[in-house]
């Protein structure tokens, strides 16, 4: 698959005077792009950085739409969805939304906004899946940061494409770097929206027309020549608080999975949670299935044809049946962008805690908000069969309605009897919401 083209860091002009928007990189093992305003850092090789980028790439083409950061979010947690693993890779994307930032972190990530609502730093670490989130603007800074990434050189500049780094820097009003007296840095002018849209390639990436952007979320403006509704910070700012500063109207606000304390980025990383939390289970607890090893030791439903970790073919292998815990089956995208991730069943419905199976520790509850009112207190219940997930309607007053692949209408499933679903199965609770079921693990 094609990736966008090779960028590179560029100096910046000499002046003393403003340079605008401008975007740095920081140092570090992983990789990082920007394209028309669209910033992406993630710590991924191979099938799953070359799907990063396309959606990045996706996003870049809708031009000057204010909005163009939902997209991103939407498709860069495709591309996520469609690989999980037994963990999470360290990712993290921003783009322009509603005059303020569309953010979506996962894995050991980190993104920190300086926006409406003060600083708000976001983590991936401690969610099931991934967080994402809208940060009203005006935007005046934004920092992507993967593990290990070091600290930005204020010389230095990434106007549009792909290079290696361990994270990014937005800034809305950069001033400019002057030059060191007997070396003056190179001039490079900053690349259009429009130029840096042509310098990407077109790598193939399914998308479905019928699932729109997930929920609300927004990055920085763009790097245009007409500014997006995000005034510049004046110079004198007051110095943005350290992230161990960050008072707690910026997070009371936040969902519980969302909510990171890190320490200044120069500081040794945290020590890794304890072995058995509320979010974190053991290894061990995880239910046990019959499975099958790849030649690599990933171990798959009997029935895949292909490895769900690394993709290689399994036909041709002698695999031993064996029992062992069973990894995530997928995730659940909602409509309003949560993200559920398949590792457990789930109750949902507009007050699933009273759910007998949630009350008996045998289920989670996914509480699903509805103003029109189809959505029953205790709708439906996501079951995970072996390596099969199942829908049973727990006798709602709407019903619960399935679109499997390929079809182009909804019909209502049976109450108080097992629907298996497949992956990109649409499901409908009521009259209003909605998820879809998404999974790499297919047979």
């Amino acid at each position: 698959m094609s990736r966008l083209d090779q960028g590179s860091p560029a100096a910046a002009p000499p002046s003393s005077a403003s340079a605008g928007p401008v975007v740095r990189p920081l140092p570090g093992g992983g990789l990082v792009a920007h394209a028309a305003g669209m910033l992406l850092a993630c710590d991924a090789d191979g099938e799953l950085a070359d799907r990063l980028l396309a959606a990045l790439r996706l996003a870049a083409e809708s031009g000057a739409d204010p909005n163009a950061g939902r997209l991103l979010i939407h498709h860069v947690a495709r591309a996520l969805a469609g690989s999980m693993g037994e963990s999470m890779a360290a990712c993290a994307v921003a783009g322009p939304a509603d005059g303020g930032a569309a953010v979506l972190v996962s894995g050991a990530a980190i993104v920190t906004v300086s926006g409406g609502e003060g600083e708000v730093t976001l983590g991936g670490r401690t969610a099931l899946t991934w967080t994402d989130r809208f940060v009203s603007g005006p935007v005046s800074r934004i920092e992507l940061r993967l593990p290990g990434a070091g600290q930005a050189d204020p010389r230095s500049r990434l106007d549009a494409g792909v290079v290696p780094g361990g994270g990014l820097e937005w800034l809305a009003d950069a001033p400019a770097h002057a030059a060191s007296p007997g070396r003056p840095a190179a001039s490079r002018p900053a690349a259009q929206p429009q130029q840096a849209q042509q310098a990407l390639l077109r790598p193939e990436v399914p998308t479905d027309p019928r699932q729109g952007a997930s929920g609300p979320s927004a990055p920085m403006p763009v790097e245009a020549p007409t500014a997006r509704g995000v005034p510049p910070v004046p110079a004198e700012a007051a110095p943005r608080p350290a992230p161990g500063d960050i008072p707690p109207d910026d997070i009371r606000s936040q969902p519980f999975e969302s909510v990171l304390l890190i320490q200044p980025a120069d500081a040794p990383a945290p020590p890794p949670p304890p072995p058995a939390t509320r979010f974190d289970p053991e290894p061990d607890s995880r239910p046990e299935v019959w499975g099958g090893d790849c030649k690599n030791g990933h171990f798959n439903d009997p029935r895949a044809h292909y490895c769900g970790v690394c993709g290689i073919a399994m036909g041709q292998l002698t695999v031993i049946p064996r029992r062992g815990p069973r990894p995530p089956l997928g995730v659940l995208l909602m409509d309003d962008g949560m993200a559920l991730r398949l590792d457990a069943d789930y109750v949902m419905g507009r007050d699933p805690e009273r759910a007998e199976q949630v009350t008996a520790g045998k289920a989670r509850p996914a509480r699903v908000d509805d103003q029109s009112g189809s959505v029953s207190r205790r709708h439906l219940q996501v079951r995970l069969h072996d390596w099969d997930v199942e829908l049973v309607d727990l006798g709602s007053v709407n019903g619960t309605y399935v679109m499997p692949p390929g079809e182009s209408e909804y019909r209502q499933i049976p109450a108080s009897q097992p629907f298996q679903i497949h992956p990109g199965t649409m499901v409908r609770l009521g009259a209003s919401r909605s998820f879809r079921y998404e999974s790499h693990r297919k047979h």
